[in-house]
């Protein structure tokens, strides 16, 4: 018994020190997580084999409406939400990769903050910001302040914002804050405006993170 105990704590330590912030991960287990859990979402409602109904989208999406009436859950029910079988076949892809990456950099921990911040913080600060609209009564702004939306997207435009800023490669933060700004114009949906908050909040989640054993890893490369 005691061998046992004694096992199960040695099998223990690696999950607990790559659970610290700044340890490297081996495995990424939180995209991977998240991933599966937007592709079981998707099995559980067909949405490989057609359009989700436009029911079970205004119940299980979020947005200032929801919100308004106390319906906070949604925040979470909408990131795992795809309308079609194209939505549902590139949003694990889209969120797996670049939080893979960023997890493999930053561990666990700060992955699992960065898609939290990009999406739950992300949205509540999009739909306050958006509620004001509802007062103008403009058509095209009512319309814009009782949007409801779902899927992780905000979550993924936080994990490229991360990832720019733990790779500090002028480059590429450079190729994402263009991304970001021109797809506003270009697309000019809910969603981009969604994006232009998460990229930036990714961005700050990650160098909240700065620690003296970050920057010694960092002045060791």
């Amino acid at each position: 018994m005691a061998r046992d105990v004694v096992t199960l704590e040695i099998a223990r330590r690696p999950l607990r020190a790559s659970l610290g912030r700044d340890r490297v991960a081996d495995v990424p287990w939180v995209a991977i997580a998240l991933a599966a859990s937007i592709v079981a979402t998707a099995l559980a409602t067909n949405s490989f084999l057609h359009e989700i109904p436009a029911s079970l989208g205004h119940r299980w999406s979020t947005g200032w409406p929801a919100l308004e009436r106390g319906r906070w859950w949604t925040l979470f029910s909408s990131f795992l939400l795809s309308r079609d079988w194209f939505m549902s076949a590139t949003m694990p892809i889209c969120l797996g990769v670049p939080l893979a990456l960023y997890e493999r950099r930053a561990g666990h921990a700060r992955a699992l903050a960065v898609a939290f911040v990009g999406h739950v913080v992300g949205t509540v600060v999009l739909s306050v910001a958006f509620a004001p609209l509802a007062l103008t009564g403009v058509p095209m702004l009512v319309k814009a302040a009782h949007n409801l939306d779902y899927g992780g997207s905000m979550a993924i435009a936080a994990a490229f914002g991360a990832l720019a800023s733990r790779l500090r490669d002028r480059r590429f933060t450079l190729l994402v804050a263009t991304i970001t700004l021109f797809a506003l114009p270009v697309h000019h949906q809910m969603s981009d405006w969604g994006h232009f908050v998460a990229v930036p909040l990714g961005f700050v989640t990650d160098r909240l993170a700065a620690t003296p054993a970050r920057a010694a890893s960092s002045s060791t490369r």
